[in-house]
């Protein structure tokens, strides 16, 4: 009598683990990542295969793009920004302005579901808010930067939670800011310095994502360190790359997920050997485990990376990602918490 009744606990098992992965699967079904990548976008599921991709002659410097309700996208680039429509035609190109030190545009958030865009322009210190026809709605000014040269100004823009503000992260002085949009009155200022342990290479400000309640998620780029910083500026969280069991160069763009869980982009710019950029992309939980990656090898055969010209060998540079369904499009810029 026990063989059967264990046969049939063990089959029931056994279902309920089908039943288990078979949900877990549908569950990432239809989950996109749209990737920043220098000289293109690229979009990869969950399992590493691209499903779509966009490269624009004369586009260098992508630093992040979004996908948008309509099945279209957009992306900055040193250049200025570019919109595009679902069949992946250029509806609005609004150039970047030369300032003193030359021309670069870093960054841009999607407002108004689309309507709307900001883009972040570090040859002028400013920001510009755009609308789908390319009027001008608004220019923010930003803290004029002497030192240093112009790739090492502001890096990242994105929206405060609730307010008619931006955050951006002055790259090389290590520093936050919240500026009033339109005024560009400072509304806030976190100095990273101090918060920052000590690191092989120079820490800078890079990658930036808001919270609700007001904490920040920050990350180091070549410190290769990711902060949780409360509303108040104190370090409410904070791995490196080693102890994460990540094998990159850098730290870069990141996201909050539904599930709590933090997305962040690994670099693999100027890369020595090929092993010490293996990361391309991180879900990490809230106990600062890895519990997904995306690996140079997963990419390297699928897209044509950009050939170093010291080294000669490819580099994927995966600056930002945007995680989304793609089923359900119309959601893909609700702000995840």
């Amino acid at each position: 009598m026990n063989a059967p009744f264990s046969k049939f606990w063990w089959n029931a098992l056994y279902c309920a683990c089908a039943l288990s992965s078979v949900s877990a699967h549908e569950a990432f079904a239809e989950q996109r990542f749209l990737l920043a990548a220098d000289n293109q976008v690229i979009e990869v599921d969950r399992q590493g295969k691209v499903t779509d991709s966009i490269a624009k002659q004369g586009h260098s410097g992508i630093y992040e793009a979004w996908r948008l309700p309509d099945g279209g996208l957009v992306y900055a680039h040193r250049g200025g920004l570019a919109v595009f429509d679902a069949q992946k035609k250029l509806v609005l190109s609004h150039p970047a302005r030369a300032g003193a030190k030359g021309t670069e545009a870093n960054s841009c958030a999607v407002l108004s579901g689309g309507a709307r865009f900001a883009l972040m322009d570090s040859g002028v210190c400013q920001i510009r808010v755009i609308d789908r026809s390319g009027k001008v709605l608004s220019e923010t000014p930003l803290p004029e930067l002497e030192e240093g040269g112009l790739h090492g100004r502001y890096r990242t823009i994105r929206v405060a939670a609730d307010e008619s503000a931006f955050w951006v992260a002055q790259y090389e002085r290590k520093t936050l800011l919240k500026v009033e949009e339109g005024s560009g009155k400072v509304l806030q200022t976190i100095d990273l310095a101090p918060l920052l342990r000590p690191a092989s290479n120079a820490h800078k400000a890079f990658g930036l994502t808001p919270l609700r309640d007001g904490a920040l998620w920050v990350a180091t780029s070549t410190g290769r360190e990711l902060l949780l910083l409360g509303a108040n500026g104190t370090v409410q969280r904070s791995w490196g790359a080693q102890e994460l069991g990540l094998t990159c160069r850098y730290l870069l763009g990141t996201q909050q997920l539904e599930n709590g869980h933090l997305l962040v982009s690994c670099g693999d710019y100027h890369l020595k050997t090929p092993e010490e950029g293996r990361d391309l992309l991180a879900e990490i939980n809230t106990e600062g485990k890895v519990v997904w990656r995306l690996t140079r090898e997963q990419l390297v055969d699928q897209i044509e990376g950009v050939v170093d010209s010291k080294t000669g060998l490819e580099e994927m540079r995966i600056t930002n990602v945007h995680a989304y369904d793609n089923e359900r499009l119309g959601e893909v810029l609700n702000i995840i918490r």
